[in-house]
């Protein structure tokens, strides 16, 4: 088998090992005959789609026909990507994801009991058909963002964040332990900028503000430019609490950092948060950031407003 990959030494001495011990349970290793007939069938699956989301589908479902497991664990920092497929558990067994030389990310399969060194010999046996269908959508990936730039910021644009928003509200939607929260950020009195100091100087505005933002937030997050000076940042794995922890961040950033030469009164913006309840679509979402950002402003611009499903509410989503 092509040495595809590296597993993590996490919990063990050992150098190439990972962090899982002999499980509870007796675990009958496939024949021959059944591991070649997964392979194929995985080689098969695995090449049919280039959604990171759907290739973690496809191999938790076939593997899970040969070895129980809860869920399986995706990141891969150069990229941002932070993903569950299934439950989270207790026991994992981890693996770095290299090829010549090229790091494409760590999985980690999850369940409640430890893997045995048989399973995870059985495990092994089939990583290698899973880096290059990972790698392609990478790839993709990747050649899709450079298509969603807004040229002015550098940030991913509108179109970009319909996508984006979709996949992890999606992502939500299947698995309950994912939280999902977005903020909506508009930089105070952005027109009078634009009839004092000219456009040109309020685009340099508008890529300040996208700098503060993207260099404020964790790696996992999304930035995006929403429309004129609106920006949007869409926070994976984040509750209510930790995104109005990171909108505060970015607020206090924006006047300390963002500067207009000749200009009496700080740069600043409002912001406005909300969490994913099951919202039907990406738009009703947006629209609860969006009244609280309306909130913000009603309040004096400058602040950070939340916005509090109520049970009432919650039935109507």
């Amino acid at each position: 088998m092509p040495s595809s990959f590296t597993q993590s030494s996490i919990g063990r001495s050992s150098e190439n090992s990972v962090f899982s011990s002999v499980s509870s349970f007796a675990f009958e290793a496939p024949s021959a005959d059944r591991i070649q007939a997964l392979r194929l069938q995985l080689a098969t699956a695995l090449q049919t789609s280039l959604d990171i989301d759907q290739i973690l589908t496809l191999l938790h479902r076939h593997l899970k026909a040969y070895l129980p497991i809860s869920g399986i664990h995706y990141v891969n920092g150069d990229a941002m990507i932070d993903t569950y497929i299934g439950r989270s558990a207790k026991h994992r067994c981890q693996y770095q994801l290299n090829m010549q030389k090229q790091a494409f990310g760590d999985i980690s399969f999850v369940r409640s009991k430890r893997f045995s060194e048989q399973e995870m010999a059985f495990i092994e046996s089939i990583m290698d058909l899973v880096i290059f269908p990972l790698r392609n959508a990478l790839k993709y990936r990747e050649a899709m963002a450079t298509a969603m730039i807004d040229p002015l910021t550098g940030l991913n644009n509108r179109g970009a964040m319909a996508i984006t928003l979709e996949r992890e509200m999606e992502r939500a939607r299947r698995n309950e332990d994912q939280d999902l929260s977005i903020i909506l950020i508009d930089v105070d009195h952005f027109k009078s900028i634009n009839d004092r100091y000219g456009h040109l100087a309020g685009d340099d505005i508008l890529r300040q503000v996208a700098r503060v933002i993207h260099t404020s937030v964790r790696r996992c997050d999304v930035c995006f430019r929403y429309g004129g000076e609106e920006f949007l940042i869409c926070l994976t794995n984040s509750t209510l609490e930790l995104a109005r922890s990171v909108a505060e961040r970015v607020r206090l950033a924006i006047p300390d950092q963002v500067k207009l030469a000749d200009r009496e009164r700080p740069v600043t913006a409002s912001f406005g948060v909300a969490h994913y309840e099951g919202e039907a679509d990406w738009p009703a979402l947006v629209n609860r950031a969006d009244q609280a950002l309306f909130s913000a402003k009603d309040q004096g611009r400058n602040c950070v407003v939340t916005s509090l499903v109520t049970e009432q509410d919650a039935l109507s989503l």
